[in-house]
C-alpha cells in the first residue's frame, strides 16, 4: 500500500462550500445569493476581460511566468522588480514561503481564528503552527505574538485585516510587533483586504509596503477588489534578499498567462477599483448598522465581509440554515477555529437590503435585544 508522508495525515482536504445551483435545488428556492467567500458582486474590469479574452487567443503557448505583471507591479509601487514575486493567488504564496523558509525543527507563528491557509500551508511543509488566542473584540494579540517568539520562531503571520473577523492591526501595533522580531524571522502581512482597509481605516491602517521593513513579506491578491478569483493571481514584496528565495522554487510558467494579462489591465482600471471600493463600504454600513441596531455581536471590519457572533456553536449552525433558507448562502466559521461564529460577504446594494431585511426579521432569536 502506498502511504503519504504522516504530517499530512491530520490535514483535511479542502471541501468548497455550496454552489448556487445546488442551494436552489436542495430548497426549492429560485433567488440564492452567495455570500460565503468574499468575492467580489460587482465582477472585473472590462479592461481585465478584454484582456484575458485577447490573451486566450495564445493560449498554445507557455507565458512569461508574470514578468510583464512584475514589471507593472515594480512601477505601480516604485519596488525593484526583484522584490516582487508572482503566483496562482496569495494562498499558493503562503504554502511556498513555508516550503522555502521552514526548516526541520522551525515554528510559525499566528492567532487563532485566523485565515485558514496558514496552519494547512505550514503543516504540509512537516513543521508545528503555533497559535496564540485572540484579543478582545476579535483582534491579533500583539502582546501573545510577542510573547510566544522564540528561538524555533522562523514565521509570523498576520493577515491584515484578518479573515475572518475582518478586524486590524493598527501601525503602531504592527511596529511594536517588528520591533520584537529577530533578523531571522519573516513577518508575513497578508493583505488580500488592503483595498478595502486603506480607505475605511485611513488613520490607523498601514501596508506592509509602506514601512519597507527587511522582515516584512507584504502579500496581495486580484482576488478580491479587482474581481479576479478564479483567475488565481496574487503577488507578494519583499525585500530581493529575501523575495529571490521564492523566484528559486516558483515553477516557471506560474501564474497563467491569461490571469496576468487581466490582472495587469486591472491594473490600469483604477476606476473599477474604486466603484468597487466605493458600494461595497456603503454595503458595510448598512449591515453594520442593522446588526448592531438589532443587537448582533459583531466586529470592527474593515473587509469586505461582516461577522456575527452568536454564541454558542448550535445557534451559529441554526443562524446559517435560516440564512440558507431564505436564500443566502454564508460561511460558517467552524473551520476557521470560530465554531460560534458565521462570515457574511457584502453583496450589491440589492443583495444587502435583502439581507438587512432578513437579519432584523431573525434578530429576536438570534440576539439579546
Amino acid at each position: 500500500m502506498i502511504l503519504g508522508p504522516k504530517h499530512l495525515l491530520d490535514i483535511a482536504a479542502y471541501k468548497p462550500g455550496a454552489s448556487v445551483e445546488e442551494i436552489r435545488r436542495t430548497y426549492g428556492l429560485h433567488d440564492v445569493e452567495k455570500l460565503a467567500s468574499n468575492e467580489n458582486p460587482f465582477g472585473p474590469s472590462p479592461r481585465a476581460i478584454e484582456a484575458a479574452q485577447q490573451a486566450l487567443m495564445h493560449a498554445h503557448l507557455y507565458n512569461d511566468g508574470g514578468l510583464e505583471l512584475r514589471n507593472v507591479l515594480a512601477s505601480v509601487h516604485n519596488h525593484p522588480v526583484s522584490g516582487i514575486t508572482v503566483h496562482n493567488g496569495s494562498d499558493a504564496i503562503i504554502h511556498q514561503i513555508m516550503r522555502t523558509f521552514l526548516l526541520p525543527g522551525d515554528t510559525a507563528l499566528s492567532c487563532t481564528g485566523g485565515f485558514v491557509s496558514f496552519g494547512i500551508a505550514v503543516r504540509s511543509a512537516g513543521n508545528t503552527p503555533v497559535f496564540v488566542p485572540q484579543a478582545e473584540g476579535y483582534r491579533f494579540d500583539v502582546d501573545g505574538l510577542i510573547a510566544a517568539i522564540d528561538e524555533t520562531t522562523k514565521v509570523v503571520y498576520v493577515p491584515n485585516p484578518n479573515n475572518p473577523t475582518g478586524t486590524h492591526l493598527t501601525e503602531a501595533e504592527v511596529r511594536r510587533l517588528l520591533d520584537h522580531i529577530p533578523a531571522s524571522t519573516i513577518l508575513i502581512l497578508d493583505e488580500a483586504y488592503y483595498e478595502y482597509a486603506s480607505v475605511m481605516a485611513p488613520a490607523t491602517y498601514i501596508s506592509g509596503i509602506a514601512l519597507q521593513h527587511p522582515n516584512v513579506l507584504t502579500l496581495r491578491t486580484f482576488s478580491k477588489a479587482y474581481g479576479l478569483a478564479s483567475l488565481r493571481i496574487g503577488y507578494a514584496i519583499g525585500s530581493p534578499e529575501v523575495v529571490q528565495w521564492l523566484h528559486k522554487t516558483k515553477l516557471p510558467f506560474d501564474p497563467n498567462g491569461v490571469g496576468c494579462a487581466a490582472a495587469v489591465a486591472a491594473l490600469n482600471d483604477s476606476a473599477h477599483v474604486e466603484h468597487t471600493v466605493a458600494q461595497t463600504i456603503s454595503g458595510m454600513h448598512l449591515l453594520s448598522n442593522t446588526l448592531n441596531e438589532c443587537g448582533y455581536t459583531t466586529s470592527a471590519s474593515v473587509a469586505n465581509f461582516v461577522f456575527v457572533d452568536c454564541g454558542t456553536a448550535e445557534l451559529a449552525t441554526d443562524f446559517h440554515l435560516q440564512l440558507l433558507h431564505r436564500g443566502f448562502i454564508t460561511r460558517p466559521l467552524a473551520g476557521f477555529g470560530i465554531p460560534t461564529a458565521v462570515r457574511i460577504t457584502i453583496g450589491t446594494p440589492e443583495q444587502n437590503h435583502r439581507l438587512a431585511n432578513v437579519l432584523s426579521e431573525l434578530s429576536a432569536t438570534f440576539t439579546n435585544a
